[in-house]
């Protein structure tokens, strides 16, 4: 019987990721030491100590475990979490425990090599995956028994999806199947056990009845499981819950988590913070060092005043942290209640060029460097904002179950800038909660690069 994951991919997987390890870790040694290791005995020591620990993350993170459905962002984003958890974990072990003995440019080079070919070889492996499940291997046959609009959605969009690997075999229902699905439709809900006692094709039962019909689906259940077709049970709730939703249990009481939040894992947040912290520090080191004393010295020329502005601002679960940014503004009595607007007359002349470019922002890294802000986040809003909002927009505070971030979601999709009405901050909070709801690595850097494409290109217009 067809498995949802091939069984054994995992050991020949990390056979070729053990093999492309040994390639990163002896071009190295031909790039830095010119194929002569200066200690023989220490580096095959730390290649041996590599290939464990990567055989460790991998089984941990469950990295080919390849699911029905294959999104290769999140197989890329795993993937990337790995290759963070390797080299935090490498790097704590070899320069805390074995010190000057190891080479820093050896260690950076292996660690670009092994990443970017073992990336190459996991979008390589995903391909082959979806065209091996399209030419007809791996497939899991299904029947679904009653019919309305989730399992109608369900069939044309994954069942009927020849690269998720499934076939739909024959649908059983008392409900009106549509014309299009008629060529699978077998019959009533009380002939699909005669039916299953004469084939023995089916792999997975898809269940979608009504609550009334509890007793029957136990019925359908228990015969499945003396068969060997795994069952899946649409649940009715999803009609009235529209959000993202999983189960989980509390001392063996079945609940519903009204919301995925992948930032809720520690190794999650390790990663992200560790990824602000190292980005923080370049932006600060590499661009701060020159252009925040030019961009202080035209401020001061420009206007009276401080060359910082700061403002408490509200932050992961509604703390309040004070927010740094480059004064673009004359020193007035309002900047804590009335957002800027286009056209105002407090921003100086220097300050419209500030804020179209962002350039405004960048004291933020500083923020981001301490850990009350991500580089990528929803944005923080002034106090009296949060509690005006948190009254007229619904699911509001939400969005401050993570840390505010630099740029976010919502302004590389258009929500960026004043908020004239309820509807435009309700926008805003709506992408925002998608991205709170979604996060992986990749989408910051999607939402990064973004970023520089609409204030290096795009001009936005909200931008004043």
């Amino acid at each position: 019987m067809p498995k949802g994951r091939i069984k054994y991919l995992p050991i020949p997987a990390f056979f070729i990721d053990g093999l492309l390890f040994f390639v990163s870790f002896f071009t190295a040694n031909y790039i830095v030491f010119d194929g002569v290791f200066p200690e023989i005995i220490l580096y095959r020591s730390i290649f041996l100590f590599g290939l464990l620990l990567w055989l460790a993350i991998t089984f941990r993170l469950k990295m080919y475990d390849i699911p029905r459905i294959i999104y290769t962002d999140k197989v890329v984003s795993k993937s990337l979490h790995g290759l963070t958890l390797f080299t935090l974990i490498g790097a704590t072990f070899l320069y805390l425990i074995i010190e000057y003995k190891f080479s820093r440019d050896f260690f950076i080079i292996t660690i670009l090599l092994f990443g970017a070919m073992h990336a190459i070889f996991q979008i390589l492996l995903m391909y082959v995956f979806k065209r091996y499940r399209k030419r007809g291997h791996n497939i899991r046959k299904v029947i679904v028994l009653g019919f309305d609009s989730k399992i109608e959605k369900l069939i044309k969009s994954v069942l009927m999806v020849p690269e998720n690997g499934y076939e739909l075999h024959s649908i059983f229902s008392d409900n009106e199947v549509p014309e299009s699905l008629q060529t699978f439709y077998k019959g009533k809900e009380s002939e699909l056990i005669p039916y299953l006692d004469k084939s023995k094709e089916v792999n997975a039962l898809f269940i979608s009845l009504p609550p009334e019909k509890s007793a029957i689906i136990n019925k359908y259940i228990s015969y499945a499981d003396n068969h060997l077709i795994r069952v899946y049970i649409l649940p009715n709730f999803s009609e009235y819950l529209f959000q993202h939703f999983r189960m989980t249990y509390i001392n063996k009481v079945a609940t519903l988590y009204l919301r995925a939040e992948p930032l809720e894992s520690l190794t999650s947040r390790m990663t992200k913070r560790a990824c602000d912290f190292i980005f923080s520090l370049l932006v600060l080191i590499g661009i701060g060092v020159w252009l925040y004393p030019l961009l202080a010295i035209i401020i001061k020329l420009n206007s009276k005043g401080p060359v910082l502005f700061s403002q408490m601002r509200s932050g992961k679960d509604d703390k309040p942290f004070k927010c740094y940014k480059f004064r673009s503004m004359t020193v007035n009595t309002e900047s804590d209640s009335l957002q800027a607007t286009k056209n105002d007359s407090r921003v100086t002349s220097i300050g419209r060029i500030l804020r179209k470019t962002s350039l405004d922002e960048l004291p933020q890294f500083y923020n981001v460097l301490i850990g009350n802000m991500s580089v990528v986040g929803p944005r923080p809003h002034m106090l009296v904002h949060t509690e005006s909002y948190r009254k007229s927009v619904q699911k509001f505070m939400v969005r401050h179950f993570v840390k505010p971030g630099i740029t976010g979601w919502a302004q590389v999709t258009g929500f960026r800038g004043e908020t004239k009405t309820v509807q435009d901050m309700k926008n805003r909070a709506q992408a925002d909660i998608w991205y709170i709801e979604n996060w992986n690595l990749i989408l910051d850097v999607k939402i990064l690069f973004l970023t520089i494409w609409q204030v290096v290109f795009k001009k936005d217009s909200n931008a004043f």
